[in-house]
């Protein structure tokens, strides 16, 4: 829970539903979620338009995206006591903010707020490890199950660790 990819994903749903909300009201955010949830460097030019009007707009649903783009100047911060005063303005600004959905994403990163900054600080990721995840993930899936835990085992461990099946000389 503490790297980049789920934080975001933890305030792209504050945002999403912040938006949900806001749409009934706001014709403008129709058809507007997948702009709302992408940087502004990933967006197309119609995209960024779209962003622009909201943008100007003033809506919830900006202010939250501009929450989250604030939060991320965390994983800039230099130290751990800096990256604990950077999230404490963040937060307070959030938790005072009229956005039930952000301030339940704040609460939550709040709870993991000592994880999040040993992330930062030591500049770690659980990519690797979603990487083996999603590799093993594909070999059930292939083999469309299997009869005992052991033959998958082994089919993890022939598929996934790199063995040189040729290590060995023939005599």
């Amino acid at each position: 829970m503490h790297d980049k990819f789920h934080i975001v994903k933890y305030l792209n749903q504050g945002i999403d539903e912040t938006r949900k909300e806001e749409v009934k009201t706001e014709p403008l955010l129709k058809k507007a979620k997948y702009v709302m949830l992408k940087k502004i460097e990933n967006m197309n030019e119609k995209q960024r338009q779209k962003f622009d009007e909201i943008n100007a707009a003033n809506l919830k649903t900006a202010k939250a995206w501009r929450m989250r783009e604030n939060f991320m100047g965390l994983y800039q911060t230099q130290n751990s006591s800096y990256a604990r005063y950077y999230f404490e303005r963040w937060y307070k600004n959030v938790i005072h903010s009229n956005l039930p959905a952000m301030k339940k994403a704040a609460k939550t990163l709040k709870a993991h707020l000592e994880g999040i900054i040993n992330t930062v600080e030591q500049n770690i990721s659980n990519g690797r490890a979603e990487q083996i995840n999603a590799k093993i993930q594909k070999l059930q899936s292939v083999g469309h199950g299997y009869r005992n835990f052991e033959n998958f085992r082994v089919a993890i461990l022939f598929f996934n660790g790199q063995l040189d099946m040729f290590s060995h000389s023939l005599r």
